[in-house]
């Protein structure tokens, strides 16, 4: 078995590959952003957390069947998205990007089979 080190993640995130995956993925959104680069690391790791955390609390048999619990992942990221990181932390982020931010994740999950049970 082959294990990956990235030296560039935070340590939150160090023997996480989901949460790694999650971190590169998001962290490019924040790059164009008004934050120094401590700040871009810490934003991006507390949000893989937080969505993968959100992913392990819909975990079900077939998730990709059903609509109504895609539905509810969709919602809670879109809620984090805009509540956590546009209302609390002040980081502009477009519609676009926020639903671009989504599917991405939700690409993400099925092909890393994180909201299968």
């Amino acid at each position: 078995m082959v294990s990956r080190e990235h030296d560039d993640v935070p340590s939150e995130l160090k023997g996480n590959d989901d949460g790694q995956a999650l971190y590169g993925l998001i962290r490019r959104f924040f790059e164009g952003k008004d934050l120094e680069a401590k700040s871009h690391d810490k934003v991006s790791a507390d949000s893989a957390l937080a969505v993968l955390k959100i992913f392990a609390g819909n975990r079900k048999v077939q998730f990709w069947d059903d609509d109504d619990a895609k539905n509810r992942v969709i919602n809670d990221i879109d809620d984090f998205l805009y509540d956590e990181l546009k209302g609390k932390r002040g980081i502009a982020l477009t519609t676009d990007e926020m639903d671009e931010i989504i599917e991405d994740m939700m690409q993400l999950a099925r092909s890393r089979r994180l909201l299968e049970r």
